[in-house]
């Protein structure tokens, strides 16, 4: 079987998303969490020895996806993977410990098997969601701290400076699933996801829309900037937002592709509530 080409020119994007890899959702792995009451990726390392934690950790990441992973998924005729990954990615957050290397086997894999791979930033400082896979379940802050908003921006433009030229790069998704004030009632958040500091999580609310697109604008052109991101017109910025059905049931907004001579763009529509 040969994978050359199979990536350049796709009629469909025909992909699989790489959870709990480089960000840690415990219902997926449960024993990642043992010997702890935690929850989420925030609380783990509070509740380990740092030497268990690390090796724990780095264990995780060895095993659970490996370049036998990829090949299977190209000799399935998937062309594509997403990668979550952690705001923490460069190891410049402690406790946490930065994954980056991971990411640089992932490019290297799913070039030598004919994949793509979208980029995929996961968590925020202080949550885009409250949500267990936000990094700190029942706190959504980020939005509401300028530091780290910047930082955000800072980690974007540096995946993008790393990647954007790896011929592997579909694109980079700006944050997963922001919380915002359409999806807030439904989520319900401070009730499903309590938080373990109430203190903490004093101040926990949803994003307003109107802040979100401007920080998808300004997100977008500084990936874009040649002075900064640099990140080039063939490769896609994308987004995704939490939406609510009619029953009740939550999901991830589906991003749409469009591949075009030039560029290639991905945009998401929050389903109606009304």
């Amino acid at each position: 079987m040969t994978y050359e080409g199979v990536h350049m020119n796709p009629d469909y994007i025909k992909g699989v998303d790489l959870g709990n890899w480089l960000v840690l959702e415990k219902w997926m792995n449960p024993a990642l969490f043992d010997g702890t009451t935690a929850d989420d990726e925030y609380y783990l390392p509070t509740q380990l020895d740092p030497a268990v934690y690390e090796a724990r950790i780095k264990t995780h990441r060895a095993e659970y996806i490996n370049e036998r992973d990829f090949a299977t998924i190209a000799s399935w005729g998937l062309n594509s993977v997403r990668i979550p990954v952690p705001y923490f990615i460069f190891g410049d957050r402690a406790p946490f410990i930065g994954c980056i290397d991971e990411l640089d086997k992932a490019f290297n894999w799913a070039e030598k098997y004919g994949l793509t791979i979208l980029i995929d930033l996961h968590t925020a400082p202080m949550s885009q969601n409250g949500f267990d896979n936000g990094g700190i379940s029942g706190v959504c802050k980020w939005a509401q701290l300028p530091d780290e908003v910047e930082f955000v921006l800072s980690v974007l433009e540096r995946l993008a400076k790393r990647y954007g030229h790896r011929q592997a790069l579909m694109g980079i998704e700006i944050i997963n699933e922001p919380n915002t004030t359409t999806s807030w009632p439904m989520m319900n958040v401070t009730e499903r996801y309590k938080a373990v500091d109430p203190e903490l999580a004093e101040g926990t609310g949803p994003i307003a829309f109107d802040w979100l697109k401007d920080f998808y604008v300004t997100a977008y052109h500084r990936l874009r900037d040649a002075d900064k991101g640099a990140l080039p017109a063939d490769k896609a910025v994308g987004s995704t937002t939490v939406s609510t059905s009619n029953s009740g049931r939550t999901s991830c907004a589906g991003m749409t592709a469009s591949s075009r001579r030039n560029s290639r763009t991905w945009s998401s529509t929050p389903t109606s509530t009304s």
